[in-house]
């Protein structure tokens, strides 16, 4: 059972995670559409990589926070 709660809990932080950056992506969207000025100055390199990463690192993050999570339901 335990294994089951630690597994559940991961899976819902990545799950939250991945909303979070569908969130992220349609708040970017709809920010370059109303600003069109914006979205040519954010096609640079390393400001692409830098989101790409971020964007990565939130499941991530937030998948342990799941993980810790379930160890503190388990007790």
């Amino acid at each position: 059972m335990r294994t089951s709660i630690l597994v559940w809990s991961t899976v819902s932080g990545i799950i939250l995670g991945l909303f979070v950056d569908a969130t992220l992506i349609g708040v970017a969207l709809l920010f370059g559409a109303v600003v069109p000025a914006i979205s040519a100055r954010l096609n640079q390199r390393w400001l692409v990589f830098s989101a790409v990463s971020v964007l990565a690192i939130i499941p991530l993050v937030l998948a342990v926070l799941g993980f810790l999570e379930g160890r503190l339901k388990a007790v």
